[in-house]
């Protein structure tokens, strides 16, 4: 049987579809039925509902919420499918068109929604008093206009509905077999590091001098593989939550003197704050190296944060810094939304995601999990919502700062998403005999499949990362007899689409612990045939962790001096510790 593989442009997915991708070049080459990859798992919506969401595509908001009004009274069974229906097309968006899929998302919630609302199903729900913690320009009404409403917006609802399904998708599948709420944040953050290369780009506090480019959203920052340090702590908290914990960012200094400065993530665990900082890519060590530091521990003992000094670089944070720490809850518009609270005790088993969070109550646990006075005595009444505001605590401004860049610096924000995810725009074309031709974008299906756990089988995530790398003779047939500009555009999007598959299945096959398999991929396939590459820093940081797996620890240690990312700290503590002997080899005291 033969199959025809044809790679062609495709608009992007989601927020950043306005991005030009790829070329316009539609190549066709006949191939075995074993190298074409993985088939979806489903055709494309062809549904009267389906053509109905496509014709609508530019309806606006408000045209499609009246629509919405004008539905009668309905079961509770109908409403459990529109909702179940919406679910099942974020769940799986490699299989579907955008331009088809959002639309019909939209309108399913928000027949859901009014069905929900005329059926008395709307909850007491309230604006978290926190939100008067940010400044005006994050929370005016650009920002903020509709978080009361229970009618769905028609993009950056559906947009942050997706992002949410991604997350809870990861934290599902990389806690792996923890159960111990503090295993499940060690699972998570090794996740987060190992999965999200290291950048410079954003800053925490971006400035005149440095506003920063990438403000991509945290689904965006999943697709593309890379974030800087308060990108790495926002994707963890996040997952974090989904994982049904609770995090929030610990920040030093004082809000009123405007010296307030973010510093990392607190996972609470039990009564204590658990240390973890993703810019230096490690947790803060417990007492003599072993375990997590609390922030109890961290302020009570200096050792523990002066361990995290280099000769040359001291740690910026030490144990006077954190007698009195602020609290900074991550919290999105959404995430505090009245529809996305209504929206979230309604989703359970597998399409189960934690849309909202109560921002104060989280502040309140963390309050009470730091070093200090805590917020109440046992005896003592609980703090009202007002108290709670006044204390040391807020929202976390990076998500909110995010938004309000992504709106200030749009031609920056298009053009970084372009370079870095324009890729995931290439759409293998497929055909055989018996099947009508079918298209499918192996970078985009294998992200997402790697995140939902389905790594195996013709339609698991390897496959699929299989088929973003055409042999070299295989992309020298394809640009024969092509005009030289076309060859080389067309030759730099292989080289792109092979190299970041080659990484990925590197990353992949490290967290199954296959790790001669990932030393090959790391090593050979992408430092040694791209020693300059973009992911050259990341794979060389992964492919220490892989040596140390195989007991080469010199050789790990001798990987870790020579990360030149934004995580360089983290790995030079990291090769100290695998340089020095280990206990049992060290001389007597």
């Amino acid at each position: 049987m033969t199959a025809f593989l044809g790679l062609r442009s495709r608009s992007l997915p989601g927020p950043f579809s306005r991005v030009a991708v790829g070329t316009s070049l539609l190549i066709v080459l006949a191939v075995s039925e074993a190298g074409c990859g993985p088939r979806a798992t489903r055709d494309r919506p062809t549904t009267k509902a389906d053509r109905r969401a496509a014709t609508t595509a530019s309806a606006s908001s408000a045209d499609q919420a009246s629509a919405a009004a004008a539905v009668q009274p309905m079961s509770r069974e109908v409403r459990d499918k529109l909702l179940e229906g919406a679910m099942d097309v974020l769940g799986n968006l490699e299989t579907y068109e955008e331009s088809v899929a959002f639309p019909q998302v939209f309108d399913r919630l928000n027949q859901w929604s009014h069905a929900m609302a005329g059926g008395g199903n709307a909850d007491a729900w309230r604006l978290d008093p926190l939100l008067d913690t940010l400044p005006e320009r994050l929370r005016g009404d650009g920002v903020t206009k509709g978080i009361g409403e229970l009618a769905f917006d028609a993009t950056g609802d559906v947009v942050a509905l997706r992002d949410q399904r991604w997350l809870a998708d990861v934290a599902a599948t990389a806690r792996g077999d923890a159960i111990e709420d503090l295993a499940v944040a060690r699972a998570l953050f090794d996740w987060t590091i190992r999965s999200l290369a290291a950048t410079s780009d954003p800053p925490m506090v971006p400035t005149d001098a440095n506003p920063g480019s990438r403000w991509f959203s945290t689904g965006e920052l999943l697709l593309a593989g890379r974030a800087s340090a308060p990108q790495r702590a926002w994707v963890f908290l996040e997952l974090v939550r989904h994982a049904g914990l609770d995090g929030v960012m610990l920040a030093t200094g004082d809000r009123a003197a405007g010296t307030l400065r973010p510093w990392i993530p607190a996972v609470l665990c039990g009564d204590d704050a658990y240390l973890f900082d993703p810019g230096y890519g490690m947790p803060i060590p417990g007492p003599g190296g072993d375990g997590v530091a609390t922030a109890r521990q961290a302020a009570s003992d200096p050792t523990i944060l002066a361990a995290m000094s280099l000769p040359d670089r001291p740690y910026p944070v030490q144990a006077p810094d954190i007698e009195r720490l602020t609290v900074l809850v991550p919290a999105t518009p959404w995430s505090l939304s009245r529809r996305m609270h209504l929206l979230d005790r309604q989703l359970a088993g597998a399409r189960r995601a934690d849309l909202a969070i109560d921002a104060t109550t989280v502040a309140t646990r963390a309050l009470a999990a730091l070093p200090g006075p805590v917020p109440a005595t046992p005896n003592a009444d609980p703090p009202s919502a007002g108290s709670v505001v006044e204390r040391p605590s807020g929202l976390w401004e990076f998500p909110w700062e995010t938004l309000a860049r992504r709106r200030a610096l749009r031609p920056a924000v298009d053009a970084a998403l372009g370079k870095e995810l324009a890729v995931m725009g290439v759409a293998i074309q497929q055909a055989d005999a018996n099947r009508g031709a079918r298209s499918f974008r192996p970078l985009y299906a294998a992200r997402l499949r790697e995140f939902r756990g389905l790594l195996d089988g013709p339609d698991g995530a390897k496959m699929a990362y299989l088929a973003a790398r055409p042999g070299n003779a295989v992309i020298a047939e394809m640009l024969r007899g092509l005009p030289p500009p076309q060859a080389e555009q067309l030759k730099r999007m292989y080289d792109e689409l092979k190299g970041d598959a080659t990484y990925w299945l590197g990353v992949l096959t490290l967290s199954e612990k296959e790790y001669e398999t990932a030393v090959d991929y790391l090593d050979r396939m992408t430092l040694k045939a791209n020693p300059e590459g973009v992911w050259s820093d990341a794979a060389r940081a992964n492919l220490a962790r892989a040596r140390l797996a195989l007991g080469e620890r010199d050789e790990a240690a001798r990987l870790l001096r020579e990360d030149a990312s934004p995580q360089r700290f983290g790995s030079r503590l990291l090769a100290d510790r695998l340089d020095a002997p280990p206990a049992s080899e060290a001389p007597a005291q």
